[in-house]
């Protein structure tokens, strides 16, 4: 369900079901004037969703300073707060909030500075909650 709703919301983006984990790949321009990104969404089934930026490549040397794993995959929300929950939607949730993730890299390459929302990065692994309805 996840593959077909991706694409049909974006349709830029394709993707591909191996193994109950689900690669989506596209564009996304966060605004008109800024750089086009190709991200990758991995998800596996019961998991939570990892994106990567693929192109242009994020240089490792500003991972500590951009809200980013160490792993490459982006930090786009806190999981104490805002937990994945088995019934969210890729193309609702992980697709905007990347598109967000990248308008605030825009800036910071502007500024030097991450003027974004963070959440402190740990080694707790995150957990898909089941909904409360």
């Amino acid at each position: 369900m996840q593959k077909l709703l991706v694409e049909k919301h974006f349709p830029g983006f394709r993707c591909v079901l191996r193994n109950n984990v689900l690669e989506c790949v596209g564009n996304i321009t966060p605004s008109e004037f800024c750089t086009s990104y190709r991200i990758a969404i991995r998800y596996k089934k019961d998991g939570i969703p990892a994106t990567r930026i693929l192109d242009p490549e994020i240089p490792r040397d500003l991972y500590g300073r951009v809200h980013i794993y160490q792993t490459g995959t982006l930090c786009l929300f806190d999981h104490r707060e805002q937990p994945w929950l088995r019934m969210d939607n890729l193309h609702e949730k992980i697709i905007p909030w990347t598109a967000e993730w990248l308008v605030f890299y825009e800036i910071f390459l502007l500024c030097g500075k991450w003027l974004g929302a963070e959440a402190p990065h740990s080694k707790e692994e995150k957990v898909p909650q089941q909904s409360l309805s």
